[in-house]
This record gives structure tokens, sequence and C-alpha cells, in this order.
């Protein structure tokens, strides 16, 4: 029973015929197959090498996986097929069992919990904080405290006002940039 196998890690200047010569060594090879990109017809890293049988794909596995070829340790597995990381995909761990050999078994990741990762700080209306802090439209230091770069004024989510004090923040700048002591825009 033929049986193929998935080799990973390759040098990018390694040819069909070296690679055969090196899994002839270890074991009877029938074919091999070197990725390459479609455009540049340069090897992607990658090949498939099918085996006479079980036995020999197994002895080529134990004398090859992790051999350092052209300074690269090359990665040497059973063939999975290529739905074989798809949950429902056939000879996948959803699907049936493929009929050669145990199909691999779906095991779910558990969920990932959210976490995180900046504590927002609340932001707190200072109007409220201080009794006697008053929204008015002379005091440009504060009513900018309120505006962004560009001149807008900034959201409740930013601000941290409350829509009552919004809005008497809103009608204080307005009202200052009519009067010509805060500009209408910063660009």
């Amino acid at each position: 029973m033929r049986k193929k196998l998935f080799i990973s890690n390759l040098d990018f200047d390694i040819t069909n015929d070296e690679l055969r010569e090196l899994f002839a060594a270890a074991a009877p090879t029938l074919s091999v197959v070197i990725a390459t990109d479609r455009e540049t017809k340069r090897s992607k890293g990658f090949a498939f090498v099918e085996m006479e049988s079980e036995d020999a794909a197994k002895a080529a596995i134990q004398a090859l996986n992790g051999k350092v070829v052209n300074g690269r340790p090359m990665k040497v597995v059973e063939d999975r097929g290529k739905g074989a990381g798809a949950p429902g995909a056939p000879g996948s761990a959803q699907g049936a069992p493929s009929g050669e050999g145990e199909g691999r078994r779906y095991e779910p990741l558990p969920p990932i919990q959210r976490m995180q990762l900046f504590k927002r700080r609340r932001k707190v209306d200072p109007f409220l904080e201080d009794p006697k802090a008053v929204i008015d439209y002379r005091d440009v230091a504060t009513l900018s405290r309120f505006l962004s770069e560009r001149g807008r004024i900034l959201s409740r989510r930013l601000t941290g006002l409350n829509a009552y004090n919004q809005r008497k923040v809103s009608k204080a700048i307005k009202r200052a940039q009519n009067l010509g002591l805060l500009p209408f825009s910063a660009v």
C-alpha cells in the first residue's frame, strides 16, 4: 500500500533528483514532487514524496526527520491531505475516518476569555467634583480642555461630563467662538 509523505523546511535550491536520492537511500520511493511557485518557478520550501509501502514511509520518517540538508533541518511527516485541518472536510477530524488508519480526532479549543489589555480610567466630571466650579464662556483655559486639536467639541465619552454639563460646555464654547475668544478651528 502506497504512503505519501510531506516534507517541509526544505532548502530552496534543492532539486527533485537530489531529494529522490536522499529518500531512495532510506527506503524505496515512487515519486518526488517539490512545490514551486507558478510565476517564478522557485521552490516554496516543501515537497511530497510517495513511498512504496507504509513500512518504507516509517523508515524514511525515522531516518530523515530532522536531518540537516544545506543548512536547514527538514521535517518529514505523513501527508494528511488537503482538507485535514478543516473541520467537516473529508478525512478530517469531524468527518468519518478515512479507510486507512485512524482519523484525527477533533478537539475544540477552549474559548478565549476576554482579557482587558488597557484599563480605561474613568473620566470624572470636573464640575461635579468641585461644586464651586462654574461653566463660563470667558474661561477660555477651561473650555479649551473640551476641544479637539481641530477645534471640535469632544464627546461625552472623551470628556467624562454628564449630559447636562456637556450641553452647558457646548453652549459656552459656541458663544466664546462667536465672540472671538476661541478659534473656530485650529487648522
